[in-house]
């Protein structure tokens, strides 16, 4: 189909008085419609904004205002309308209903020397119920490709690399994994493409990160202090907590947080330890007594842990790392809505570094609820839950801890959990006020005094993974 571009004079366009950046309201006259595009103090400096715009580069050649006839041959602007609101305020700045962006108006209009554009390119359309459709396509997404598909960060990043002509330091980060094969493995050279550049340059362009990594930014460019072996280990744990714990954008949003993000790597594994470590070994082998010696590290150093040592102290994503965000990171198969709600908080939701309270509580009331529906499906089978102290059924009402123990004794007798493992689980529930035991957990619940810690509570869950498995394949 084709378009209807027409060339209207400025003067002929009206702002829509029924524009819908006005809630409720409708517009009287074009004056008032210029007060209520500029009622909201952050709006008018927008318009100023892209008032100077403008008067330095111009309208933009990518946009047409969309525009439909009125009844007094004049045109309505269907679409634009800020547009047309800040060209009207750099012919006439005196309509500009903000005093105190008054003086800055006046200073774009001098801008223009005179060269204000008396007509503007316009595409139309007969009626506004004609516009709406794409009006509506413009400002609501996507739309499964019908919509406007925005640029990607990484896009975003490749647009400013080519004007600029410089990496940002995410993309560098990318260039340095990738470059190094020999150094990084094949699972962190995949998984740092898959994290948005935009994440690694907020980390990796923070003091604490540097400090950490101990690779530092000189004129913008990316440089290791160490040699990347030493580098190697802690980038890939970093990367994987990305990846595989849970972690993103939100939680290095400033230098606190991302001290906190790089606290949870292992000290073993951070640059300056493996340096150190192995600049003791090299004094140790020469007869050199290392603790009146200074290290003095240099990069590319000759002598250096080989690959495979590097390579042996690299970290793996197992969910049992102590960097995981969430207390519950394997998946479970959960038919129940409700349980299956709690169950999501635990593994997506509640961040238990932030949020230690909230996880010990939740993850109470989910053991519990696993154990009653334990209980509960095997009463009329061949084999119910028996309690371990007298052989009866266990009933609902019975203590938590006697419920853990019974579920546990009877997940080992039909071979879904191993007996180390129903040992394990039995002494951790029924130990008395020791740390992880159901006395503990309750007193999350009902007192005051005694606080979970996020590791803690990361130990006991890991210790109660084979049982919540056996319950919920």
């Amino acid at each position: 189909m084709k378009r209807q571009i027409q060339e209207i004079p400025l003067a002929l366009l009206k702002l829509d008085q029924e524009n819908v950046r006005f809630g409720g309201d409708v517009a009287q006259n074009q004056r008032e419609a210029i007060e209520l595009m500029m009622a909201d103090p952050d709006d008018a400096k927008k318009i100023l904004r892209l008032a100077e715009h403008i008067a330095t580069h111009g309208l933009d050649p990518t946009e047409l205002q969309l525009v439909t006839p009125d009844s007094e041959g004049s045109y309505i602007v269907l679409e634009g309308n800020r547009r047309l609101t800040a060209l009207k305020l750099l012919t006439k700045p005196d309509l500009c209903p903000e005093e105190k962006l008054l003086k800055s108006f006046f200073a774009a209009q001098a801008k223009l020397n005179g060269v204000l554009p008396t007509t503007i390119d316009c595409s139309v359309v007969n009626s506004r119920a004609e516009g709406d459709i794409w009006i509506e396509l413009k400002h609501t997404g996507q739309n499964n490709g019908v919509g406007r598909v925005d640029w990607s960060s990484d896009i975003r990043d490749e647009r400013r690399a080519r004007q600029t002509g410089v990496q940002s330091i995410g993309r560098q980060v990318r260039e340095l994994v990738k470059d190094n094969s020999h150094i990084f493995s094949a699972s962190c050279i995949k998984d740092v493409f898959s994290i948005d550049v935009t994440t690694l340059t907020r980390l990796f362009s923070s003091t604490p990160a540097q400090q950490a990594f101990a690779l530092k930014i000189e004129n913008k460019e990316l440089v290791p202090v160490l040699d990347l072996r030493y580098i190697a280990p802690s980038v890939e744990f970093a990367v994987q907590m990305f990846v595989h714990e849970g972690y993103n954008v939100n939680d290095i949003r400033n230098d606190e947080d991302r001290k906190t993000f790089v606290s949870h790597i292992p000290p073993e594994l951070m640059p300056s330890k493996l340096a150190e470590v192995d600049k003791h070994n090299k004094n140790k082998s020469q007869g050199v007594d290392s603790s009146d010696t200074k290290p003095n590290f240099t990069p590319n150093s000759s002598e250096l842990p080989t690959e495979q040592a590097i390579k042996d102290k690299r970290p793996n994503a197992k969910p049992s790392s102590k960097a995981r965000k969430y207390l519950i990171p394997w998946s479970l198969n959960i038919a129940n809505s409700r349980i299956n709600e709690i169950y999501r908080e635990l593994r997506k939701g509640i961040d238990v570094q932030k949020l230690p309270n909230a996880a010990a509580v939740t993850f109470r009331v989910f053991i519990e609820v696993t154990c009653d529906t334990h209980i509960t499906n095997n009463k009329a089978g061949a084999t119910p839950v028996l309690r371990d102290d007298n052989g009866k059924k266990v009933g609902l009402d019975d203590k938590l801890s006697t419920k853990v123990r019974a579920v546990a004794t009877h997940l080992a007798s039909v071979n879904l959990i191993t007996a180390e493992q129903c040992k394990t689980i039995s002494k951790r529930a029924s130990s008395t006020d020791s740390v992880g035991s159901i006395d503990h957990f309750n007193l999350f619940v009902h007192g005051s005094a005694s606080a979970p810690i996020p590791s803690e509570l990361k130990d006991i869950a890991d210790e109660y993974k084979p049982f919540l498995e056996a319950i919920w394949r």
